[in-house]
């Protein structure tokens, strides 16, 4: 019993001076120019370039939002811990959660990336999207159509 009543205790320490070891601040993201009141807008936000190429889904990812499609401009706040990131944004217009292309493979459904930076044949590299979090941060992103 005495173990059990040793481990409360130790994570009850451990938890108190938990926010004092990783700060964390608010990433508030404003995306503009979304042109339809349907499907999701869906962003992703990455701590890693190999975590942003990644096409493991939602789950690999720093943080994943998703909301209803709403015409004009939508803003979203993730409260993250310091570090570098690199977000993806996509507006699902049919709702089947994939970024639709026509047979050359060109984006059919509006998709954009953290400073709004653009690829060459294929997603923006991290070091044009990536960004810094040092303390609360504000990003503008402008969908791509």
């Amino acid at each position: 019993m005495s173990r059990i009543a040793t481990f409360f205790r130790a994570f009850a320490i451990s938890s108190a001076f938990a926010p004092a070891l990783v700060s964390a601040a608010t990433l508030t993201i404003t995306i503009s120019d979304i042109r339809e009141n349907e499907g999701q807008v869906m962003i992703q936000v990455a701590s890693s370039e190999k975590e942003f190429q990644s096409d493991g889904g939602l789950n690999s990812k720093a943080a994943s939002l998703s909301q209803r499609g709403q015409a004009g401009e939508m803003t979203f706040q993730i409260s993250l811990p310091e570090g570098v990131y690199a977000a993806q944004v996509m507006h699902d217009l049919n709702g089947n959660g994939e970024l639709d292309a026509n047979f050359l493979g060109m984006p059919r459904e509006p998709w954009a990336f953290s400073n709004n930076a653009v690829g060459r044949r294929g997603s923006a590299k991290w070091e044009d999207a990536k960004f810094e979090i040092s303390a609360d941060t504000t990003l503008e992103i402008r969908l791509n159509h």
